[in-house]
């Protein structure tokens, strides 16, 4: 079942080839002439994107890279805030949009997800680009191990990840940076310090690991029994950290309020998500 809105508005990304070109898709089959020059031209071309790239690189700060894998299987792949720095400077619009709701029930119960999509238009390049999210996505749906009731799930906060997803997969399609390999960022000069990482490494072992990524803040709850308090700390892409430090929440709460980015150190396991070990206000300019 689904339900069609067109308006004006993952975390699940999708793929999305297209010719990397400055005015639009190219469809059908090359005449011999621009195959000729192609062929002449295609050095200085190749040379010329890759230097474009690396310029528009350097525009992400290191906190907005997620580095999934591990030893030579590593990719960097730019987070929301990243896209939208290269994004905003380079003036990439979104035009056209169209966003679903899709609905069912399985063996766990009803479910619903989010779909998002628009047009990704710079300087007359139009590129068709979509994002998802839903109730069983880990991050909104899960709690300790288990599928939370859909009651429980704050469904603005997937319609936002999804509308997210879209806008960040047309940057990075339009430009030509999924997928990118850490050590040559670096080569270029491309800070990396802050990335925060997905491993591909067994569950075990990853929860004994500590991870830190800097983020901005998007809410900050607070949950309370007889004698105690939990604290949720949900960042600007949706990711849900919690804690049961006072501490932590009243500085993740300043950086909101102050609009400022926090570094956050923390682990994650499937039984009970990311849990902050510290939180530490980035001092400088707000974000």
């Amino acid at each position: 079942m689904s339900e069609k809105i067109v308006e004006a508005e993952t975390i699940d990304e999708n793929e999305i080839d297209v010719l990397p070109t400055q005015t639009g898709v190219i469809a059908g089959v090359m005449g011999i002439e621009d195959q000729l020059t192609l062929a002449e031209n295609i050095d200085k071309l190749v040379a010329a994107q890759n230097k474009i790239r690396m310029a528009l690189l350097k525009l992400a700060q290191s906190g907005d890279w997620v580095i999934f894998g591990d030893g030579d299987r590593e990719k960097a792949e730019l987070n929301f805030a990243g896209a939208m720095r290269i994004g905003s400077v380079l003036g990439v619009s979104y035009t056209n949009w169209a966003a679903e709701k899709e609905t069912g029930t399985d063996d766990k119960g009803q479910w619903y997800r989010w779909n998002y999509e628009c047009d990704a238009v710079f300087k007359g390049r139009v590129v068709r680009v979509y994002g998802r999210a839903g109730s069983r996505d880990k991050f909104f749906g899960k709690a300790r191990g288990e599928f939370k009731e859909l009651s429980d799930i704050d469904e603005g906060n997937i319609r936002q990840a999804a509308r997210r997803g879209a806008m960040k997969e047309g940057v990075k399609v339009m430009f030509g940076l999924h997928h990118m390999d850490p050590t040559e960022l670096t080569k270029f000069g491309v800070r990396m310090e802050r990335a925060s990482g997905v491993s591909f490494k067994s569950a075990d072992k990853k929860a004994d690991e500590a991870k830190t990524v800097t983020v901005g803040i998007e809410t900050v709850t607070v949950k309370q029994g007889d004698n105690w308090k939990k604290y949720t700390i949900t960042d600007v892409e949706g990711v849900v950290y919690s804690t049961f430090s006072e501490t932590a929440a009243k500085t993740a709460k300043e950086a909101k309020e102050s609009k400022k980015q926090v570094t956050i150190t923390f682990t994650s396991t499937e039984k009970y998500g990311n849990e902050a070990k510290s939180v530490v206000l980035v001092e400088g300019a707000p974000k």
